[in-house]
């Protein structure tokens, strides 16, 4: 015979309440997906904020490879520089290079985590894997890539005006070695590397927890 009353209420309405597994934390958050990500619900919000810090990860670092013998890489300035020219003074140009050149490191971690990520999972099974060991490895792939795209295409098209009065850069910076060999080309590399395993170890989705009652 069921029982009555206030309690009886309670028992049901607690039956239908998920409770965690043994032994499984709650920190975290959830989407409504399944996944759980490292920072925020979905997917776009850890991209923005992944995307934003290996950005700011990898810049500080460039600016700081002239400490290590190699090219300073500060995008900001030649951002600044490609935008704006030679007219305006340091500051300025330092500030608004770095508005573009930040708004273009969250821009490619966006796409990162909206396209390139599920896409290589895609096309390639093994990187469908929701761990992070493979959500780091996708994004030095792409880091990789972007640094291909940059070589090829970006250096030579953008950046090579500036050098015009000494050839331009060159694909891949090859009339840049002239001055400084092939660490620009290095450094390059490195500071695309550093900015994809920074996004692969902050855009890190993985399969939530199960719930039971």
């Amino acid at each position: 015979m069921s029982r009555r009353g206030p309690q009886a209420f309670k028992e049901a309405l607690n039956s239908y309440i998920p409770v965690p597994e043994a032994g499984v934390a709650m920190e975290g958050e959830h989407s409504a997906s399944g996944v759980k990500y490292l920072v925020g619900k979905t997917a776009a919000v850890n991209a923005l904020v992944a995307g934003f810090v290996a950005t700011h990860v990898a810049t500080i670092f460039g600016i700081w490879f002239g400490a290590a013998k190699l090219p300073q890489f500060d995008f900001n300035t030649l951002n600044g520089q490609i935008a704006l020219g030679f007219t305006y003074g340091k500051d300025i140009t330092f500030l608004v290079g770095a508005l573009i050149h930040y708004t273009d490191g969250i821009l490619f971690g966006l796409i990162f985590g909206l396209v390139v990520s599920p896409m290589m999972g895609q096309i390639f099974k093994p990187l469908s894997l929701m761990k992070p060991t493979t959500n780091l490895l996708k994004g030095l792939i792409w880091g990789w890539v972007l640094w291909i795209l940059s070589s090829a295409l970006w250096m030579p098209l953008l950046v090579g005006p500036l050098f015009s009065g000494f050839g331009g850069v060159g694909p891949f910076l090859t009339h840049f070695t002239m001055f400084v060999g092939y660490q620009a080309l290095f450094a390059n590399l490195f500071w695309h590397t550093l900015w994809g395993l920074n996004l692969g170890l902050l855009f890190s989705p993985v399969r939530a927890t199960s719930w039971s009652r």
